[in-house]
């Protein structure tokens, strides 16, 4: 493991959070989604595997363990913001009458409050994801600047 490649698996790591969350916006936005293509847990999408694998050893740097953790935080809430919207989306939800159940079954048709919980929910999914993103950069910087010894050990 060399500088180079983690900041290019760091770069890489950026990148597919990003897609991830255009995908989260395409869903609000009422485009086309394919709900398969945003996975729900945070260890399951491209960033969360490159996190809990390659990320995970920058855990062994002293000065990175705590950026680690807010990454991780910050990642996990907005799962769990997405995970919000969901269940709005491809869940029934409970308070629908029955008629409205059976009418709207499978379907992507939601209420005006629906959409306004899914935007909600969103807002803060994309908030999470700044401020992940700004750790990243703190994180990048902190890479930048790690000395020959703390590359070597994390092999």
């Amino acid at each position: 493991m060399t500088k180079t490649s983690i900041l290019q698996q760091l770069t890489a790591a950026k990148k597919a959070h990003l897609r991830w969350v255009k995908r989260a916006d395409h869903l609000i936005s009422g485009l086309p989604v394919d709900k398969e293509f945003i996975p729900l847990e945070s260890t399951t999408c491209d960033f969360g595997i490159w996190f809990y694998e390659e990320g995970a050893k920058l855990r062994l740097v002293p000065t990175i363990d705590n950026l680690i953790n807010r990454i991780e935080y910050h990642h996990n809430e907005l799962h769990d913001a997405y995970m919000d919207i969901y269940k709005i989306f491809f869940i029934v939800p409970h308070q629908r009458s029955l008629l409205h159940k059976i009418l709207t079954f499978n379907s992507k048709e939601l209420s005006t409050a629906e959409k306004e919980s899914a935007k909600a929910h969103f807002k803060y999914l994309k908030r999470s994801s700044e401020e992940l993103l700004a750790v990243l950069d703190i994180l990048e910087e902190r890479v930048q600047k790690m000395n020959p010894v703390e590359i070597e050990n994390l092999k």
